[in-house]
């Protein structure tokens, strides 16, 4: 795998109702970001997309590997005060 990529404002990172996408601020597909991953909290897998960049893909891997080592936290997903508990 390609090193971590080195423009820190490429990865976009969401907080979804059902888990974290990761996608490509620089590649747009269907007046998206094309997507990177996908992070579920329930299960919390990471579900790599094909992607060209593999230093991209790697530091979204990176990023969700923290998730995953919060395994059985509280997690808030909104400013409202909504949580999830990881990995349930």
């Amino acid at each position: 795998m390609d090193s971590i990529s080195t423009d820190p404002d490429r990865l976009f990172i969401g907080l979804y109702p059902a888990g974290i996408v990761y996608a490509d601020r620089k590649i747009e597909e269907h007046g998206d970001y094309r997507r990177v991953g996908f992070l579920p909290y329930d299960t919390l897998v990471f579900q790599p997309h094909k992607v060209t960049d593999e230093g991209l893909l790697a530091e979204a891997m990176q990023h969700a590997t923290t998730i995953q080592a919060r395994r059985g936290e509280k997690f808030q997903i909104s400013t409202v005060g909504q949580y999830v508990i990881l990995g349930e």
